[in-house]
């Protein structure tokens, strides 16, 4: 059973955790450093998207085990950006980002982007099936600096 849900304070460390793993999957593509530590710079992230007020913050949990995140960013009245979306690597290609992804669709109802960074090419296709079989094919590609979807919920 696939579930969001909306993290609570103690779940702060469990979301901080997740976002190490982001980071570390994402630094293949971006060349992010790890820090002295043995941790990547999410810390002032985290701390960021956790306070913010246009940010909503939706743990991805198959059962009892969290399998991901995804960050919905509230541009402007009824318009939501895919500001951030993970999967953990053991749920990817099981079904369960493509059912998390329609529940946020579902739950924010309205205007919507989704962008990718360009040498994302997984997000790429993963984000452009998602939308499509959505949307029934009704939605915008476009690329500017990075491919952006969007589409009408």
């Amino acid at each position: 059973m696939i579930e969001l849900v909306e993290p609570s304070a103690d779940q702060r460390a469990l979301f901080d955790g997740l976002a190490q793993f982001y980071a570390y999957d994402f630094s293949e593509m971006t060349d992010n450093p790890i820090n002295p530590d043995g941790r990547y710079g999410s810390h002032q992230w985290v701390a960021e998207t956790w306070a913010a007020q246009d940010r909503f913050i939706r743990l991805i949990m198959y059962g009892d085990e969290a399998a991901g995140f995804a960050i919905v960013q509230l541009v402007s009245e009824g318009h939501f950006d895919m500001e951030q979306f993970f999967v953990m690597r053991k749920f990817r290609r099981s079904g369960v980002g493509r059912v998390a992804a329609r529940m946020l669709f579902l739950e924010f109802s309205g205007h919507w982007t989704a962008e990718q960074i360009t040498n994302n090419v997984s997000a790429q296709l993963f984000w452009r099936e998602v939308i499509n079989e959505f949307t029934a094919g009704a939605y915008e590609d476009t690329m500017g600096e990075d491919p952006m979807q969007s589409f009408v919920t």
